[in-house]
């Protein structure tokens, strides 16, 4: 039998001061006023009557929430969407899986530092225990599943999956992205192990445990987690994917949650964000809001935006408590600003609709009604000031290509207009500060390393963060370099064979049942395909030359090695 855990419920209910505080000027339900007049049809134009759409609820304290829809819940029948319209969440859901674990705490089962082998003795021993801790605030160094999954030819949509598909995964995983603690990487692997871990320590599924936890107590009489997803769901909106001509079905055919899976209505997500603005509603609910929301930390002590299932960010100048969700064609956003009293939620069954763009607008709105205005002083720039076109004559030597041999990124430097720029995702102007020493536009410090006149080294600094690339070589594509890549590799840990094999001019990559990639040279060794967003491939050489491995480093899965089988 555990001790109790008087430490950590004691530190939770200190955390809860700061919970009360921040609720103690806001409007009580009993003064509740008529619904806030808010203009939500500009935010939803581009939405066809005819297309699938979104549900949108608006709450300011003192106010009946306002919600509206627009759009269809299924095109085949058609059924318009509505307030009652069940959605799948996506990722915000993770915000639910913390509290179960909050709970748990609470009850002195188990604490927030406990090693995770505890209670999933299957997974192996790294050398530094994982925490629960990590795997709440994505500390743990774990690789993402659904990037594994994909590298096995087995993504989500092509199987389906379970929750013991993901504990198989995991606990075959020999390799971490980093040492637990040290770097703050988001895996949906966290969370789906997390939900496991409730499981095992409540001994109920996490469906009764929330329901009878949370979801009752709170009102939230729609909300379950879809534990098979062929379980008939009523009133649920089905999702899709635009394409050229109209729209395909695009549903999460699988069997995993607490990363992910809640259905859920606008309405019950405005009942949760007004528990967390006013936690009375459980006993001990003011520590479980404190602790959902309170940043994580690094082993360094540099603070993290992200809480327990929550990103602890800014926005209108103000705090903001959020968490988006994809998963299928569904998207979503929840956000709550607890400075003001407002929160936003946002459920689409649109994939291509940005939710987090439009929640982030209408809270604009909102923040509008109750006459709050932003500071008008921006950001302090940390730069030298504007670049000036033609002022260094030396900028072609910082131009070139650049990995980060840890997390695989690759950012690429240019000189346009006689400026050099750097393109990580989107493309900034560096603006020179002295000799090998830039900023990016952002603020960011951009520093190069030269050597007879070319660039070696790049290091990217954001507060006290660093972040180093290499320079690699440009790619070569002549037959004889494309013909040295073709073979058969294996992965134990995946337990999976992919074949490089030639197509015409290019390489692909091959896995059974014709799952093919084409393969992007990139670099020296390095290619690029489109494969949970962008994956790279870098391929390894002998002594003698002659390529024996490649690693992979797809989405939240970083080094994955396939060794190359003899011929």
């Amino acid at each position: 039998m555990r001790p109790m855990r008087f430490v950590t419920v004691a530190a939770l209910s200190c955390l809860a001061a700061g919970a009360a505080a921040e609720n103690r000027n806001l409007p009580s339900a009993a003064t509740q006023q008529a619904r806030p007049v808010i203009d939500l049809d500009a935010a939803f134009a581009s939405i066809a009557p005819t297309g699938p759409g979104c549900a949108a609820g608006v709450k300011i304290a003192g106010a009946a929430p306002l919600t509206r829809t627009f759009g269809l819940a299924d095109l085949e029948h058609p059924v318009p969407i509505t307030a009652d319209s069940v959605f799948e969440t996506g990722s915000l859901a993770k915000q639910f899986t913390a509290a179960a674990m909050l709970l748990l705490v609470q009850d002195g089962k188990l604490a927030l530092d406990d090693d995770i082998r505890r209670y999933l003795p299957e997974m192996p021993d790294y050398g530094t225990p994982i925490t629960i801790r990590h795997l709440l605030t994505h500390t743990s160094g774990l690789r993402e599943q659904w990037s594994l999954l994909a590298l096995s030819g087995n993504p989500p949509g092509n199987q389906v999956h379970s929750q013991g598909t993901i504990l198989d995964l995991a606990s075959r995983q020999r390799g971490l992205n980093y040492t637990p603690g040290a770097e703050f990487l988001y895996t949906n692997t966290n969370y789906a192990l997390a939900a496991m871990i409730i499981e095992r320590v409540s001994g109920t599924s996490l469906q009764r445990f929330t329901n009878r936890r949370l979801f009752q107590p709170l009102g939230m009489s729609q909300s379950r987690w879809r534990e098979d997803f062929r379980t008939i769901v009523p009133g649920r909106a089905m999702a899709y994917a635009a394409t050229g001509d109209g729209f395909l079905a695009n549903m999460p055919f699988t069997n995993v949650y607490g990363n992910g899976g809640l259905l859920t209505t606008i309405g019950d997500l405005l009942r949760w964000n007004a528990f967390l603005d006013d936690p009375s509603a459980l006993p001990g609910g003011a520590a479980l809001v404190a602790a959902l929301q309170a940043p994580g930390k690094l082993q360094s002590g540099v603070e993290l935006e992200y809480g327990l299932g929550v990103e602890v960010t800014r926005a209108h100048g103000l705090r903001l408590i959020s968490h988006s969700g994809s998963t299928g064609g569904y998207k979503t956003w929840l956000g709550r600003y607890p400075d003001k009293g407002i929160s936003v939620a946002i459920l689409c069954n649109n994939g291509s609709i940005d939710p987090v763009a439009i929640g982030e607008n209408i809270a604009g709105k909102a923040l509008d009604t109750i006459g709050y205005t932003e500071g008008a002083a921006g950001p302090v720039s940390r730069s030298a000031g504007p670049p000036q076109k033609g002022e260094r004559s030396d900028l072609p030597q910082y131009q070139g290509l650049f990995r980060n041999p840890v997390t695989g990124e690759l950012v690429e430097t240019k000189v346009v207009n006689n400026l050099l720029t750097l393109r990580q995702g989107a493309t900034q102007m560096l603006i020179p500060v002295d000799g090998g020493h830039f900023a990016r536009e952002d603020g960011d410090r951009v520093q190069f390393t030269t050597a007879k006149g070319r660039p070696v080294e790049l290091m990217l600094a954001h507060a006290a963060t660093r972040q180093r690339f290499v320079a690699v070589a440009p790619a070569r594509t002549d037959g004889d370099t494309l013909a040295a890549y073709v073979g058969m590799y294996y992965n134990a840990e995946l337990d999976t064979r992919i074949a490089v094999v030639r197509q015409g001019g290019s390489l692909v990559m091959r896995q059974p049942f014709a799952v093919e990639w084409q393969l992007m040279p990139s670099f020296a060794d390095g290619f690029t395909t489109r494969l949970r967003g962008t994956t790279t491939f870098v391929f390894s050489r002998k002594g003698n030359g002659q390529i024996d491995s490649f690693a992979a480093w797809a989405n939240g899965a970083r080094n994955v090695q396939f060794v190359r089988l003899r011929q």
